[in-house]
């Protein structure tokens, strides 16, 4: 009978829909189908300025290709570059790792540029200058020209910039130039561009104060050779570092020309492309599938410009090809990025390079594709004459030749996107005859210093290598992943101490788990029903991954994603101290947080092949690890336990040792503490003390843990130094102190005449009655009264002291030497 009834409302679905909905509906109504929430990732689109639904163009949605603006290898990475290489390595590792998409990753080197070449020939010119000078009186002749040469340079720059916000200020009223209403959209694209040109003009005025302070650095080290004897030579060879770019540029613009050897601009980038890489190898961040080189491309990028050009968007001039803006704007958006940049002419210009181009352009927003070479710059044939590629056609031509037409992600820092990345945008569109080269555009925020962006040409830069000698590789990530990414980040010491607890936070919550975990039975050996505690610290777990997903899922949010996964680590550090937590539990917490800081880049990853320990077992990232998960620590255990176990008896006994013991406490203290803070750490051993005389041992690495010994004691070195200077400062104050009061109270005044105020009569109790012949009144009087009883009571302390030791003043200055010396 049921089966009859079902077989008749099945029959009759088809031939209403209605009976369906319903039948569907009655269905809902006993049972809720879950969404599937992977994958259910947004992220900020630098076109359009949205969060927008992130989906691969790949049909299976499986494969997603990225391309990112390598560097322009002209000098040493710094920290902003780190800012975005390790960004874009912490986004691709979330898209693969916790996502599960196939990145296909191409990044290019730029080793043809104008900064390469100027940087390569003025390199080259001063080291020449340098073996050549032998008269101090010519080099300060020249170094005066090139100080004045470039200060010049810069002041017209400020007055060209200040004349151009002028000129946009006067366009910031209702109308536009025909009279008509402005809309809001326009006077805020005036208003970014205006703030634009702001921090141009910003960063001019900072590069002129640089040579100033150049120019006084020289002048005070020539005052010091002078008293120091120093010869010709040793004066030269000290002046000429301290204003090497301003004499460098002037020895560019005078002999620039006569540099014609082609190896010296590769070799100049050669060597700085290894070192970038090498920085990359040092920050741990994931090698690209492709990297693309610039000099390896020239005959794709010549293919590139011609097609442009039989397309009717590009044109040549005197040898340089420069693409049609007005003529691609007809039915292409020109500036899809920053729409607002669209008349900035200085900014676009600077995307031309210092050296420019010797064609003439049709209209300023015209930019270069190819550039006609001059004498001392590199060259390569193509059908327009010898000539090299402009900046912005290099990242079309390469991505095109390894992506193809359309592809997912384009990235780089959030100051390539005018004129760098619109540019390329409009180039790519006109190639390839779309109107969506790249779906999703991703924007890496600046670093900062001192509220400016960290920048070579302003001086305020770390370098990377310098970086990694005072932080961790896994520091400098970290400080990137408490900052969301697309966003601007501080560097300073206030965000190094965050960095610094966040990470202790991490190290003590994995040894103290690794110990709690190690000194318990085996779960067959103990009772393993839940108690509410249990269960409290099981829904935290289980909300923490829906928070951290959500949260990667809002646009790669990490920095909340890291907010939660440090509230779990302070809930598993509070649950491993219960007496009856549950090691499997905890293990969870454990493999959890491993998990996310792996795909995060904090836990090295990356192994190809099976790892094996000393005793052959694999370890957890190949799955047959040993019981304990760390087969060498095994090993090692009850050596370690034995010597830990005596190391705790001597200490025992130190301390039941009584004053008459015939034992020198303090050197076997210490004799215990260097084992802890020496000897043990560099083999890899962690030793804590707990309490009065017992401690607990883990595994860590040995480097680490050196450089946590040698940061304590430049902490309590630093605790010293204070101690010390408010020792000093103290005894020069009492040194003042008695300074101060020589002179006996009934002559106080007496002695300030003329130097505060003229008092021409004082009574017999040492107060004012008279200020330049006038009676005082009997507001001041009191006051005056006031300041007397003040001076009378240190007066007597101060005697009182003096009268105890006569040469105070002595001790107490022979007492601030010692300090000093110790400082």
């Amino acid at each position: 009978k049921v089966f009859a009834q079902v077989f008749q409302l099945a029959s009759s679905a088809f031939e209403s829909r209605s009976v369906l909905d319903a039948f569907q509906a009655a269905y809902k109504s006993s049972m809720e189908i879950p969404k599937n929430p992977k994958r259910g990732l947004k992220i900020l689109n630098s076109w359009g300025k949205k969060k927008m639904d992130f989906v691969p163009i790949d049909p299976a949605g499986q494969r997603v290709n990225v391309y990112v603006c390598g560097p322009t290898v002209y000098d040493s990475a710094h920290l902003g570059h780190a800012r975005a290489y390790l960004t874009f390595d912490i986004i691709l590792r979330i898209l693969s790792d916790y996502f599960g998409y196939d990145i296909f990753y191409v990044m290019n080197i730029t080793d043809v540029d104008d900064k390469i070449i100027l940087r390569a020939r003025q390199n080259y010119l001063f080291d020449l200058y340098l073996n050549e000078a032998t008269k101090l009186s010519l080099v300060l002749e020249d170094m005066n020209k090139a100080l004045a040469m470039v200060k010049d340079k810069h002041q017209m720059k400020i007055q060209k910039l200040q004349a151009e916000i002028a000129e946009l200020g006067s366009e910031s009223v209702g109308e536009d130039s025909k009279g008509e209403l402005k809309q809001p959209n326009q006077s805020k694209d005036l208003k970014e561009s205006k703030q634009s040109l702001v921090e141009m003009l910003d960063n001019e005025m900072i590069k002129l104060e640089n040579v100033t302070n150049a120019e006084k650095k020289a002048k005070a080290f020539l005052v010091d050779a002078k008293s120091r004897s120093m010869s010709e030579k040793e004066s030269i060879e000290g002046l000429l570092p301290i204003v090497k770019p301003e004499l460098s540029a002037m020895l560019d613009k005078h002999k620039g020309h006569t540099v014609t050897d082609q190896r010296i601009f590769r070799e100049h980038a050669a060597r700085f492309e290894q070192e970038f890489l090498e920085d990359l190898t040092s920050l741990g961040v994931r090698m690209p599938a492709v990297l693309t080189r610039v000099s390896e491309y020239i005959d794709e990028i010549i293919q590139f410009v011609q097609k442009i050009i039989d397309k009717g968007l590009a044109y040549e001039s005197n040898g340089s090809v420069y693409f049609n803006v007005p003529e691609f704007a007809c039915k292409h958006t020109y500036c899809k990025l920053k729409p607002e940049s669209a008349k900035n002419i200085a900014l676009a210009n600077e995307g031309e390079g210092a050296l420019g181009s010797t064609g003439e352009k049709k209209t300023a927003n015209d930019f270069a594709l190819w550039k006609k070479s001059k004498k001392g710059e590199p060259q390569w044939k193509s059908p327009w004459g010898l000539g090299r590629p402009g900046w912005h056609i290099e990242c079309s031509a390469m991505s095109g030749q390894i992506l193809g037409g359309n592809f997912d992600i384009h990235g780089g820092g959030s100051d390539l996107k005018f004129p760098h990345h619109d540019n390329e945008i409009a180039q790519s569109e006109a190639y390839f005859d779309t109107h969506q080269w790249v779906n999703y555009w991703m924007h890496a925020g600046h670093l900062h210093v001192k509220g400016r962006k960290m920048s070579k040409s302003l001086k305020n830069f770390t370098t990377i290598r310098a970086a990694l000698k005072a932080h961790s590789a896994r520091q400098l990530r970290l400080m990137f992943l408490l900052a969301k990414w697309d966003s601007q980040i501080n560097f300073d010491e206030n965000s190094l101490k965050e960095i610094e607890e966040r990470e202790k936070q991490i190290k003590f919550f994995f040894n103290d788990a690794k110990v709690a975990l190690r000194d318990r039975k085996a779960p067959s050996a103990e009772t393993q029903k839940w108690d509410e505690k249990d269960t409290q610290v099981k829904d935290t777990l289980l909300k923490a991954k829906s928070e951290v997903h959500l949260a990667l899922c809002d646009n790669l949010n990490w920095k909340l994603a890291m907010k939660k996964i440090s509230d779990l680590i302070t809930t598993g550090q509070k649950y491993l101290r219960s007496p009856t937590f549950k090691p499997l539990l905890l293990r969870q917490i454990q493999l959890y947080v491993t998990k996310m800081l792996k795909i995060f880049g904090l836990v090295p990853s990356d192994s190809v092949g099976l790892r094996v320990n000393g005793d052959g077992a694999t370890n957890a990232d190949g799955g047959a690890a040993s019981a304990s998960g760390n087969a060498k620590e095994d090993v090692i255990r009850p050596y370690l336990d034995a010597f830990v176990e005596f190391r705790n008896k001597i200490r025992q006994e130190l301390k039941n040792a009584g004053k008459d013991a015939g034992v020198d406490k303090r050197v076997l203290f210490k004799l215990c503490d260097e084992l802890r803070d020496s000897v043990l750490p560099a083999i890899g051993v962690r030793l804590a003390d707990k309490g009065a005389t017992s401690s607990i041992w883990s595994i860590d690495d040995p480097k680490e843990l050196l450089e946590e010994v040698q940061a304590r004691k430049r902490e309590e070195k630093a605790k010293q130094v204070k101690k010390l200077q408010a020792s000093i400062k103290k005894k020069l104050e009492e040194i003042k102190q008695i300074q101060d009061h020589q002179i006996k109270p009934e002559d106080y005044f007496a002695s300030l005449h003329d130097k505060k105020s003229s008092f021409t009569k004082i009574g017999a109790d040492g107060i004012p009655t008279h200020v330049k012949g006038e009676p005082v009144s009997k507001k001041a009087s009191k006051t005056y009264a006031k300041l007397l009883r003040k001076y009378r009571t240190n007066y007597t302390k101060v005697q009182s002291k003096v009268a105890k030791n006569p040469k105070l003043v002595d001790t107490l200055t022979a007492e601030i030497h010692r300090l000093k010396a110790q400082l």
